[in-house]
């Protein structure tokens, strides 16, 4: 009798990400028709999840915990494929995982709609003064010049950093406001972006035009601090910024001097470099700052959505089929050299394994 495969999920966040009875059989029946066991733990250090993991064939989590770094993905001796069940996967050594011949997934099309939607409720409620207007009365205060300086949106520019599908479903809602909308995107060419109702920039040339901005790159060294001193000193006075990424994409040292010194009108934050926010963040406490709590990509169903996909990723890598959804794509090459050692079937190598 063939030996089960075994799939792992090392950690998720159960404060708001718990699995439900329904998504864990799906996961469980689904991982079943491609012969492996699934094995669930909240693991919060490297040593727990190379108990659970590193006789594992998959690994998959959902967490951002740094858990599968360069000191444990080397251990994961079987490992044929790591899932990050969400969008970002900053938190998955990219690096280390190529290097050992590891395919790395994340899942996509799963909170398309909540991100985009909770970006532009960060847009109005920093363009509309919401915050500090429901501060004075909740205060028991009643102090309408709050209001001043609140612009109508008809006529404005939207800039999107990062037009992949949810700037895209940003860019085409807040089109119907009448909002004009720029995109920077080095991967999509001009005709891509304008097929999507945008017209394509250059980060600086996008900066310069926008009265607001919304970030949607993921995390990666390269959009480390993408938004610093310099990217502020070019933006419109009074323009808004929102971010629903990754925090540390926007400096956010840089980000309080430019919203202290009245150069941008407001900043809506549902990332952060550092989460929770420090209780000495000069972030603290500024009228023209409206946070949520790293929440945009939630909704009951999202959730749902997104363990289903993940399973069923999990099924096709467990097969050895390279999935639309791999992320380090150069991986490729180690696996073509393992493909060509002596003792791989010829059903594995059809397979693409």
């Amino acid at each position: 009798m063939m030996q089960s495969m075994k799939a792992v999920l090392v950690d998720y966040d159960d404060d708001l990400f718990d699995i439900s009875p329904a998504a864990l059989r799906y996961m469980r029946e689904t991982l079943a028709t491609a012969g492996a066991t699934l094995h669930v733990a909240q693991c919060r250090t490297e040593e727990s999840t190379l108990r659970l993991a590193a006789d594992a064939d998959l690994v998959m989590i959902q967490s951002v915990r740094p858990l599968l770094n360069a000191r444990v993905i080397p251990q994961l001796a079987r490992c044929r494929g790591i899932i990050r069940l969400g969008l970002g996967y900053d938190s998955v050594d990219l690096v280390a995982a190529t290097a050992a011949g590891i395919p790395v997934s994340n899942v996509v099309d799963w909170c398309t709609d909540e991100v985009a939607e909770h970006a532009i409720a960060l847009l109005f409620a920093c363009a509309r003064h919401l915050a500090p207007l429901h501060e004075t009365v909740s205060d028991g205060g009643w102090d309408r010049t709050r209001a001043r300086g609140i612009h109508r949106l008809r006529g404005q520019t939207l800039g999107i950093v990062g037009f992949g599908r949810i700037g895209r479903a940003v860019g085409q809602r807040m089109s119907a406001f009448g909002v004009k909308v720029l995109a920077y995107d080095p991967w999509l060419d001009a005709e891509a972006i304008a097929r999507a109702g945008a017209e394509k920039a250059e980060l600086h040339d996008l900066l310069r035009r926008a009265d607001l901005i919304s970030l949607h790159t993921p995390l990666t060294p390269e959009t480390h601090h993408l938004i610093g001193h310099r990217e502020f000193a070019l933006m419109k006075e009074g323009a808004i910024i929102v971010n629903t990424s990754r925090g540390p994409v926007m400096d956010e040292a840089a980000l309080a001097e430019a919203l202290w010194s009245g150069r941008l009108g407001g900043a809506g934050l549902d990332v952060m470099e550092r989460e929770p926010l420090p209780a000495d963040s000069p972030l603290r406490g500024m009228p023209n700052v409206t946070f949520t709590t790293h929440v945009a990509s939630y909704s009951a169903e999202a959730v749902e959505t997104l363990y289903r996909f993940g399973a069923d990723i999990a099924a096709e890598m467990l097969a050895g089929r390279w999935v639309r959804t791999i992320i380090n794509p150069e991986v490729k090459e180690r696996l073509a050299a393992r493909w060509a050692q002596p003792g791989v079937s010829a059903k594995t190598r059809r397979n693409g394994w």
